[in-house]
């Protein structure tokens, strides 16, 4: 049962961040809901008050500007899934925002909120920390943009301080001779492991790769090691390295078991995730003659 609460529905960001410095770390964010308040009828949270966010319309905001796609942080996943924009720009982020838990929760669920989560599980901090994402946050005192890397600290916790609000997502629109691919496991709702990977050619060879894991640690990683030994390579070369690579960055990484997949089975995955994630990118790029 969910304790009694009040609940505040501020305008404007300004009078939602007011209101988070005047409650004292006994307030919430309230946007979707649909973590929150799974925690609070399982008992693992509780407050005295909560900010609706819903009827700030700066939050709602999705547009691509100076190539940046600029995501309130209210917009639900299933807006991004059907917005035209980014099925045209961010065709993955598309994709995947389809593939979020099922059409009720993607209905209600915000992009922010999920973020704010910081579930280490998690399907988009996984591909948007390979698109180099950066979150906006906002107090009373004003604002301030990190990297995705640094918004995320630990499980379940982000560099948000309690009288802060994230306000906005930015994704920078990839060089145009980029593919990718997301895949994962799944044995719920949310995915064992995910695997990101943008790959940009020039001329049949690798000019940069970004390679992301999911689901393997407190936070998502990049594989900078693997990227590094890729990168330079014609296609046909990397691919033939690929598995080699992948096997490495499976030995390297340290999973965190649960309750749907064992720290082994995880880090096998790793290996057969990243392996075909690349090549399914190298196989877009040949076939788009990139």
């Amino acid at each position: 049962m969910i304790p009694k609460f009040s609940l505040h529905e501020p305008d404007s960001i300004k009078e939602a961040s007011s209101l988070l410095s005047e409650l004292k770390g006994q307030a919430r964010i309230l946007a979707g809901g649909t973590e929150l308040f799974l925690l609070a009828k399982l008992g693992l949270s509780s407050w005295q008050h909560l900010v609706s966010i819903r009827n700030v319309s700066e939050l709602n905001r999705l547009e691509l500007q100076r190539d940046r796609l600029r995501i309130g942080a209210a917009v639900t996943h299933r807006i991004l899934e059907r917005s035209s924009l980014v099925q045209e720009q961010f065709p993955l982020l598309a994709e995947l925002e389809g593939q979020i838990a099922n059409v009720r929760i993607r209905n209600v669920g915000t992009l922010g909120g999920n973020l704010a989560f910081a579930e280490p599980r998690a399907d988009p901090a996984t591909l948007l920390l390979a698109y180099g994402a950066r979150v906006k946050v906002q107090n009373s005192k004003g604002e301030r943009v990190l990297p995705l890397k640094d918004f995320f600290v630990d499980y379940y916790t982000t560099a948000l301080a309690l009288d802060e609000i994230l306000t906005e997502i930015e994704v920078p629109r990839p060089h145009p001779h980029t593919t990718g691919a997301y895949l994962r496991v799944r044995l719920t709702e949310r995915p064992a492991v995910s695997v990101a990977c943008l790959l940009s050619c020039d001329g049949g060879g690798v000019k940069q790769v970004v390679l992301t894991l999911g689901g393997v640690s407190p936070k998502p990683l990049r594989l900078e090691s693997v990227e590094a030994a890729l990168q330079g390579k014609g296609l046909e070369e990397a691919a033939r390295s690929i598995e080699g690579e992948s096997t490495i960055a499976a030995e390297q990484c340290t999973p965190f078991e649960d309750l749907t997949m064992s720290a082994e089975c995880k880090r096998h995955m790793v290996k057969v995730l990243v392996t075909r994630a690349f090549l399914e990118a190298c196989n877009k790029a040949k076939a788009a003659r990139l």
